[in-house]
């Protein structure tokens, strides 16, 4: 539900459903991206990252990251506000 994945081939359907947080890197393509897992905006920090990573396992690919796409949760799924106020307090 949390961290990152680094995926450098094709995924097939629903590859980031219902993801409560964290992120995809994708370097092929997806069936489809599943509910609520959106695109998201790379930075040059994920780079930076990513790059390190890749690096660091000999996985480098040859022609460069800028074809990796980033997959993030839309967040639309949260439904924290929904707790009534005593639950909140058992939550907490």
């Amino acid at each position: 539900q949390r961290g990152r994945m680094v995926i450098l081939g094709n995924a097939g359907k629903n590859l980031g459903d219902s993801m409560y947080d964290g992120t995809i890197y994708l370097g092929g393509e997806a069936r489809s991206l599943g509910v609520d897992a959106v695109p998201g905006e790379m930075t040059d920090l994920d780079r930076q990252w990513l790059t390190r990573k890749l690096k660091m396992y000999d996985m480098y690919p040859a022609g460069g990251i800028d074809h990796v796409k980033k997959i993030v949760a839309g967040k639309q799924l949260w439904n924290y506000d929904n707790l009534e106020p005593g639950e909140k307090k058992l939550v907490l």
